[in-house]
Order: structure tokens, then C-alpha cells, then sequence
């Protein structure tokens, strides 16, 4: 078997779970879920489906919450994709998170407890049109070499909504810089995960905890604890995020250029 056989078998044996079940507060007030939501007339559900299809990926599930009926009535099973979709509602918690959402999905049996898993938000558009398959050959190479259990996908900079400046010990503003690029590695919230995941979601999350979980503040964690846990560092101008209309206004600038 060829290499290119080998990543094609691959992306056939992995999952893609899209958390599409958020309020989308940061939005403001919007009448539709935050995956409707338009880009240039393309729904953000749409952009993110048709990005991971474009790589060969056909199974996704969609963990859905707020506003379920409108996703599910639009999206449909995905054959308008060319996909499988299938769904996992939240369970009727006042708070949730992903966290919450995919030890549901996982004990439900919506999620498949073979099978990796590509984990992915809508509302994060990435620009780099082979990204999810460089970052599955990446994550297969550390499964191999390194044992680890999850791969998240980090930019190696990120543009900092605000000013900042340099004072002194006597409080005078030596120099400001707004909105500069600071050097931190981000976090995009795009990762792939092993099986073996599934067993410590359902044993660190808990359901009867009074405030959301998010896999971000406890799964994540405990595998970069672990040791476990593999990065994939890429530019920063590859993510546009979209968590406010003014993340929405500036993707409409962006978007057109990435072709599906």
C-alpha cells in the first residue's frame, strides 16, 4: 500500500464531530444559530462541511443544542453534502459545554468508541485548503513516534485586539503599540483525538457538575500533563475565528478567496 492509499484509509477510518451547539452570546442578539450564520451569502455550517469534504472526510456528527431544529431541518442527513451526518442533542442541563456535550454524544452511542475522532467549530474558517490532511498525517506521526492521544493545532502568533504599552517605574508610557502581533502560541480549536480519549472524557467529565465543562479547561489539560497531547504550529493568517459581527464583517473580506 501506497502512502496516498494509507492517508485515504485513514481519513475513511476518522470521525468529524463540529460542536454547533453554542448560544453564540459574543454575536450579540441573532435570531438565527450561530452555524447559519451567512458569510457572503455561505452558511458557516456549509463552509465547514464543505472544507473537511474537500479532504475526503464523509462522516460527521453534529453536537447541536440551541436552536437544534433550524440546524438539523437545514443541514438534513448531509446527503445535500455528499456526506453522512448525524446528530447528538445536548442533554437537558441549565449549563453544558463541550465537555458535557461529547461525553453525551460518546455514551449515547452517536460517536462511534473506535474510531478517531477530527474535532472542529464552525465558526473556525481555515484558509489552508489541505489543513485537515496535514494535520492528520502530522497526528499519525506522533501516535507513531511519540504514543501521544490528541493533536491540537495551534497558530504560531496572534493579532491582539488591543493597545499595549511599555511604562516605567515612574508610570510614564515609554512606548504604544496598537493592536500589535504578540508571539503566543494559540489555540485554533481544531484537533484530532484517539479512541483513547473517549475513556477519560467519561471519566473527568461530570454531568452533574453545576457549571459547563469545556474540553479546553479539563481533557486538553490533563493530556499536556500527561505528556499526551501533540502540536501542529501553523501561520497565524491561516485562522479566522468568528465569534463577534465584527469577526463575521471581517471574514466576509477573507472567505471569498478560499476556494472549496
Amino acid at each position: 500500500m501506497n502512502r496516498i492509499d494509507e492517508l485515504k484509509r485513514e481519513v475513511e477510518k476518522t470521525q468529524v464531530l463540529v460542536f454547533a451547539g453554542g448560544l453564540g452570546k459574543r454575536m450579540g442578539l441573532i435570531e438565527k444559530p450561530k452555524p447559519l450564520l451567512e458569510i457572503n451569502g455561505k452558511p458557516l455550517i456549509d463552509i465547514c462541511i464543505e472544507y473537511f469534504k474537500s479532504c475526503g472526510f464523509t462522516d460527521f456528527i453534529l453536537l447541536v443544542g440551541y436552536k437544534r431544529e433550524m440546524i438539523m431541518d437545514y443541514v438534513g442527513d448531509g446527503s445535500r453534502y455528499g456526506v453522512k451526518v448525524k446528530y447528538s442533542v445536548d442533554p437537558p442541563l441549565k449549563k453544558v459545554g463541550r465537555g458535557k456535550a461529547l461525553k453525551h454524544a460518546i455514551e449515547t452511542g452517536v460517536v462511534d468508541r473506535k474510531r478517531r475522532a477530527l474535532v472542529t467549530y464552525p465558526d473556525d474558517i481555515f484558509l489552508d485548503t489541505m489543513l485537515p490532511l496535514k494535520l492528520l498525517i502530522h497526528h499519525m506521526e506522533g501516535v507513531r513516534l511519540r504514543g501521544i492521544k490528541a493533536t491540537a493545532v495551534f497558530t504560531s502568533a496572534i493579532d491582539y485586539p488591543y493597545g499595549v504599552g511599555e511604562v516605567d517605574e515612574n508610570n510614564i508610557v515609554l512606548s504604544f503599540k496598537e493592536k500589535p502581533v504578540i508571539k503566543i502560541l494559540t489555540s485554533t480549536g481544531l484537533y484530532v483525538i484517539e479512541p483513547e480519549v473517549y475513556d477519560v472524557v467519561e471519566k473527568e467529565v461530570d454531568m452533574k457538575a453545576e457549571k459547563s465543562i469545556d474540553l479546553e479547561n479539563t481533557i486538553l489539560p490533563l493530556l499536556a500533563k500527561r505528556k499526551q497531547l501533540y502540536a501542529l504550529i501553523v501561520p497565524k493568517d491561516i485562522w479566522v475565528p468568528v465569534n463577534t459581527i465584527k469577526d463575521l464583517e471581517r471574514a466576509a473580506k477573507i472567505v471569498p478567496f478560499l476556494r472549496l
